[in-house]
Order: C-alpha cells, then structure tokens, then sequence
C-alpha cells in the first residue's frame, strides 16, 4: 500500500514537470517567432538607416544627386526595394558611357530610383507571388516572385527584407530595378569633355591646353557658354595660311605664339550659351570683337558643318565649324609692321599691342599703302618706364591721355633701315606733332657703329630691321616719351618745383645776362634751333661764388651771357654723343670732354675744377640738357 502511494506521487511529480516544461517550450517557441525577443520600435527613417548602413552608400549618393533625400525623410509612408552597392557597380560596368553616377542625366536617375519605392509599407508578410506593386514612377509596377524562400522583385532577389523605419520599410536587392524598355540618358557633358570624346576635334583641344583660363571655362559646370569649334583640318588649314602669308613655318601648333592662340581661341567662344536658331547677326565674343552670323555661315567664309550645330553640353553649346576664326587685329597684321609684334614667338609686345588697340592705331599701322619706320619697346621697356614714372600700372598707362602721342613718337613717316642710318647724329621726324601743323617731333639717333644704334641718347636698338610690306620695325629696350617743353620751360618748372627746386642760379642767370644781342631765355625757348646745355646745378652756382638770386642779380650782365654761352652747344648732343675731346660752345670757345665715368667737363679757366655731368638726356622740343656740378668759366 505505501508503494502504491508512492509510485503514484512520483507519477504525479513527473507529470507536473512536463507541464511545466511545455509551458516553458510553449513560450520560448513564440519568442522563436520574433527573433528571441520582442523587436524595438524603429527610431530612424529610411534615409537615416540606409546613411547608416554601409551597403547602401552609392544608393544615398544617387538619393541625394536625385533630390528625394526629403522625400524619402518625409512621413510616408514608402516601401523601398533598396539596391545594394554592389548592384549600383554591375550597373554602371554594364551600361556604355557610364562610369559613375554622375554619367547618368539626372532625369533618368530620379526615375530609375522611383522605380525602387511604392507609396506603402509592404513587409515581406504583405506580399504575395505574383503581385503588382505600383511605384513612384508614373505608370509602373515592380512584380513580386516568392519561391519557397526565395523573393525576387523583378528580376532583383531580395537579400534582406522588412528593415523596419519610422516611415515604411527597406527591402535589401541584388540589382538594379530598371522598366521595361526604359534607356538610360547620359548626363549632357562639359565642352571640354565632348571637345576631348571627339577626334575630330583635339586639335581644339590641345589648343585649350595652352590658354588655362579658357580650358577651365570649358570645363566648369557653372559656365555658360556657346563655342565655335574648328575640325582639325580647320586648324591645319590655318597653319598654311600663317606660313604662306608670314614666311615662317608653322608646322604645328606649337609654332602659333600664345598671344596669337589665346586670341583666336577667345574669338571662338559667347559669353552665353545659344542654339542656332538663338544666334542674331552679330555676336561679341570673348576676344572683344564681334562675329558676322548669316544663318550658318560665319564672318562671310567659314560654316558650320552640316548636323553638328547645337551640340548640347551641361554648360553650353557647340557649333562645330570647318574653318578657324581670325580676329581682325590678328588678321590684317599680317605683312605688316604690326606682324612682327603680334607674331612674336616669345609674346615680347603684349603691352605695345594693348596700346595699339587701345588708341586705335592699328588702322594706320596695317595700311598696306604706309610707308613705316616703327621702333617697338619690349614688355620689359614700358615696365621699366612705368615704374619709373607717375603711372601706378600699365592699365593707367593705357587709360592715359599721353597714350596717344607716345606711341606716335615711335613711327616715322618713312621706311629707316638700319643701313641708312648715317654714323654719328642724325634725328627724323616722328609722326607725334606737338606743334599741331608743324614738322613731327624730331627722335635723334646716334649710330655708334658697334657699339649700337641708339635713340634720344638711352633707348637701344636690340633687334633691328624687321622688313614688312608697309615699313621695317626695330625693336628698342625703352620707351620713347615726346618732349613736352622747351629747354627754358624745363628750367622754369624745375626752379618753380615746391617740393625741391632745382635751376634757381640757373633761372635768375638766364634772366639778367645781358640781352642786347637777344634775350637767353627766348633763345632757349626757341624752335627755330636745337641746343646742348649744360645746366649747372644751385650748389654750382653757389661754389661758382654766386650764393643767391641776389647776387646772380648784381652780377654784370655780359659776364652773366658770357658764362651761359658757354654751357650752350648749338647743336643736340646726347650721352651717346659725347666722345672725348673738344666741344664749340655757342660763346664760341670751347670745352673739353672726357668720356669716363664719370663724364667730365674741363673749361679753359685753369683755376676751375673739371665739371661732372651727374644727369643726362633731359629731353626738350629744343634740344636737350645735361646736369653738371661745376659752374664753366671761359678764359
């Protein structure tokens, strides 16, 4: 009885063991169902879980590129078939001209990635083999496979499904989701890139190479621009051109000088991109001038190639044409005395040219019927000028009303080859005419044999006799600046200067020597001759034991003419005149010049100290001056 008793408590035990254990299995099997464990309420949306997820980076950068970052941060709520990295690779390997995201148009991309989203949350619980589901895209429908386990969209398998966001849910798939029949357009190039995808066209090309600021236009995506682009027989058709009509040989391109390059370049490309059919008459282009436009003929000649206008690139538009465009000023230097500064191959006279265009000159330079005598300064010339001068630039110089006249001062009338040009002095008349009605101001050359030709006693010419159709061009290492004033004006305004007045003795002197055989100060003022003087400085005068205008004044006056005729040669002499030896003075006398340096000056009073000349080449309408330290003293 008692074993009966206990074998059934045992029984009863174990039965409430089992119990107890499926309950357990019971409760642990419907934690089973959810993962283990309940699942959290998602906190981000689905931008924010695909920005997180390491799978998904190109399909976020097409999101972004796309403009439906927002959209899809919006409230929903969406489900989204979203293409791992790997799908966007296969993508862009398979499809011709794309290699990244950004060779897709933006138009395509948006609608391919509508193609990924339904406007619903459909968990992998909600779909069914074979449904429909409607996409953003107007029109289209993603189709659902389920095989077993296996859930395909498509043609794309789903490698993850129901990642839960706060506004639908994020299916993970293994390609790219494309409609049926859809083609996918590439995204418009830059003009550099279509110019560079067109062998017609790298001439062009390598022409960009060398401007910098135009290859960059070409290709920045916020330009706007229209370019007429020449084939490459264009450009091996201008290369005859400029060798038959300079002489030169331009073989390739690397033969056209920059200056010449970047300007025909600039001639070819609108500050606005134009269709065709938007082009009017005339254009302005980079280069400042303007295109002649008759329908599809340009500047009379040159046409646009049949079924290559308006070539639509993602910063403008392309017009290919079968000849290259000349700007005028490049166009009638030819065979003139401006070729030689256009064509320039180390671009020497950029800042000649500026001021050629800016005062208009050109006209007169390229008239085929001048005869021209043209002495160019280099761009190292007006540097060294303008920095010695009140100019604060170059562009001052060019806005400056003295323009003119300084670039007139550099032509004669005449063709001056070097082998005309006498030893010694000689002068010609520049085509700069400060009397208005008068003979031009005169340049004075001195042709020291081997030792160079030079000009108003500073400028030298470094490359002579540069032969054109219309004159010869000489190249000069200075600027020639037109005399202004006479020799008595320049004494004036230097004895008149505020700030350091120069030539008072010198002044007072002039005004009261005797003036019965004729007053000095007119004489000096005069064009009817030229003259050298010799201007002795205050501190000579004062050395000379003339120690103010007071006593130059109680001075007797035919000693006061007779000391200053001594200083006055009559004739111009410059710097590069002067040899050593003896020197007629305007009083008749003469004086001895040693050429060393410095230069001195030694006059027939024994008991004098030789004067040194400490300034040179003071230019005047009437001859010339050179400061001296000592007062000359006749016998």
């Amino acid at each position: 009885m008692k074993k009966s008793i206990f074998k059934f408590k045992c029984l009863f035990y174990v039965l409430g063991l089992f119990s107890l254990s499926l309950l357990l299995f019971t409760a642990c099997d419907e934690d089973d169902d959810n993962g283990g464990m309940t699942d959290p309420e998602p906190t981000q949306n689905i931008v924010e879980i695909a920005q997180g997820d390491d799978r998904f980076e190109i399909l976020v950068s097409a999101v972004v590129a796309a403009g439906l970052d927002d959209d899809l941060s919006g409230t929903g709520p969406f489900t989204v078939f979203a293409p791992t990295d790997a799908a966007f690779e296969d993508l862009l390997a398979n499809t011709d001209g794309v290699d990244a995201l950004e060779d897709i148009s933006e138009e395509s991309l948006v609608q391919i990635l509508q193609y990924h989203v339904a406007a619903l949350e459909a968990t992998s619980g909600d779909l069914t083999d074979g449904q429909s589901v409607p996409t953003l895209l107007s029109g289209e429908s993603v189709t659902i496979g389920i095989n077993g386990s296996t859930v395909t969209v498509d043609n794309a398998t789903v490698i993850e499904a129901d990642i839960m966001a706060t506004n639908g849910v994020i299916h993970a798939i293994d390609q790219i989701l494309v409609p049926e029949g859809f083609e996918i357009e590439l995204a418009p190039q830059t003009i550099a890139e279509i110019a560079s995808e067109t062998d017609a066209l790298s001439t062009l090309v390598a022409a960009l190479g060398r401007v910098p600021g135009l290859i960059d236009a070409a290709g920045d995506e916020s330009a706007d621009l229209t370019v007429f682009a020449p084939t490459n027989d264009a450009f091996a058709a201008l290369l005859e051109t400029l060798t038959t009509a300079t002489g030169d040989t331009y073989a390739s391109l690397d033969d056209v000088p920059d200056y010449v390059l970047e300007r025909v370049l600039q001639y070819h490309v609108l500050a606005a991109a134009k269709t065709a059919s938007e082009l009017t008459e005339s254009e302005e282009t980079l280069e400042g001038s303007s295109l002649s436009i008759n329908g599809t003929t340009i500047n009379g000649s040159t046409n646009v190639v049949d079924g290559l206008a308006d070539i639509q690139a993602s910063n403008g538009v392309v017009h290919v044409i079968d000849a290259v465009l000349v700007p005028s000023f490049i166009l009638n230097s030819l065979g003139t005395v401006l070729e030689p500064a256009v064509f320039d191959p180390e671009g020497r006279f950029t800042t000649l040219l500026a001021a050629v265009e800016t005062a208009e000159l050109e006209g007169a330079l390229t008239d085929a019927d001048a005869t021209l005598t043209v002495f160019a300064p280099t761009n190292d010339a007006f540097t060294a000028y303008i920095d010695g001068s009140d100019f604060t630039d170059a562009a001052a110089l060019l806005a400056s009303e003295l323009l003119d006249e300084i670039l007139l001062y550099h032509v004669l009338g005449a063709t001056v080859p070097s082998s005309a040009i006498g030893a010694g002095p000689s002068s010609a008349p520049s085509l700069y005419d400060n009397d208005e009605g008068g003979p031009g101001e005169e340049i004075y050359i001195s042709n020291n044999g081997a030792d160079g030709i030079f000009l108003n006693g500073y400028a030298q010419v470094i490359l002579p006799d540069l032969e054109e159709a219309n004159g010869v061009v000489h190249v000069i290492d200075a600027v020639l600046v037109p005399p202004m004033s006479s020799i008595a004006e320049i004494v004036v305004a230097a004895a008149s200067d505020a700030d350091s007045p120069q030539f008072t003795l010198l002044l007072a002197a002039l005004q009261n020597a005797d003036d019965t055989e004729g007053s000095l100060v007119e004489l000096l003022s005069s064009e009817d001759g030229t003259y050298t003087v010799f201007a002795p400085t205050d501190q000579a005068f004062i050395d000379a034991g003339f120690a103010d205008v007071a006593a130059i004044e109680d001075a007797d006056p035919a000693l006061l003419r007779a000391v200053l005729l001594y200083h006055v040669v009559p004739a111009p002499v410059f710097s590069t005149d002067l040899a050593s030896g003896a020197v007629t003075t305007a009083g008749g006398a003469d004086i001895t010049v040693t050429v060393a340096d410095p230069v001195t000056i030694a006059d027939l009073n024994e008991a004098s100290a030789d004067a040194e000349v400490i300034d040179v080449n003071i230019l005047a309408t009437n001859g010339v001056i050179h400061v001296i330290n000592q007062v000359l003293l006749p016998e």
